[in-house]
């Protein structure tokens, strides 16, 4: 059986262990219109660690100029990834985090930092229960957020349907799959990340060499 590759890790260690490389026109355009210099760091380690990925699992050499976005509605280069060596990719950023993910079949990953950030509205009200039952409801509603959204770069769901859409099982738990595709999750000091695949998801992390290190189901790591 085939299996999808997720990888999760601080924007910093991206940086630190990945060789910086060019990453597009079009990724370039975008980074310069960022105020932040945070922001345009997890931009720049969400590519490139998704190209790493895709280098890891082809056993090839991946650029992250390669990585190219297209948009259904207008054609623009934005929106959901294009495939890159026949295989599915996806990314994320969120505040000192990054994840990113390669599979031979659909996938979508997400990655939220820490934060409070509550919108009930995004919730169906068997989780809203859940989410406010919880020891740490912040965590728990980021944790139906990210599956959410892994689902609808996934291409199983839309961002207005959310509060429809029930993927917790429980506070720090998903459901096992939504539609065909299989949900998963990793929940890490300073945030949390899920992915939508459509084969079992095989979590990483990366190693101080820029190796793919298996992650456990609950990771440790530090944001920048």
């Amino acid at each position: 059986m085939e299996l999808s590759t997720v990888v999760v890790a601080p924007t910093r260690r991206v940086l630190a262990v990945l060789p910086r490389a060019p990453l597009g026109a079009a990724a370039e355009t975008r980074l310069r219109r960022l105020r932040s210099a945070a922001d345009r760091d997890d931009v720049t380690a969400a590519r490139l660690l998704a190209a790493h990925v895709l280098s890891a699992v082809t056993g090839g050499e991946v650029a992250p100029a390669e990585l190219r976005q297209r948009c259904e509605v207008c054609g623009g280069e934005h929106g959901l990834p294009l495939p890159v060596a026949g295989l599915q990719v996806s990314w994320s950023h969120a505040h000192g985090w990054v994840a990113a993910g390669a599979s031979g079949s659909r996938l979508g990953v997400d990655v939220e930092a820490d934060g409070e950030v509550n919108l009930a509205d995004a919730l169906t009200p068997t989780e809203r229960t859940l989410v406010g039952a919880a020891s740490d409801s912040a965590r728990a509603f980021r944790l139906a957020w990210t599956a959410k959204e892994a689902c609808v770069k996934a291409g199983v769901a839309r961002l207005d349907g959310f509060a429809g859409l029930d993927v917790l099982a429980a506070p720090d738990a998903l459901r096992p799959s939504h539609g065909d595709l299989l949900l998963s999750r990793r929940l890490l000091s300073g945030a949390v990340a899920s992915a939508a695949t459509a084969e079992p998801a095989r979590w990483a992390t990366l190693g101080d060499g820029g190796e793919l290190v298996p992650a456990p189901d609950r990771v440790v790591g530090t944001p920048a």
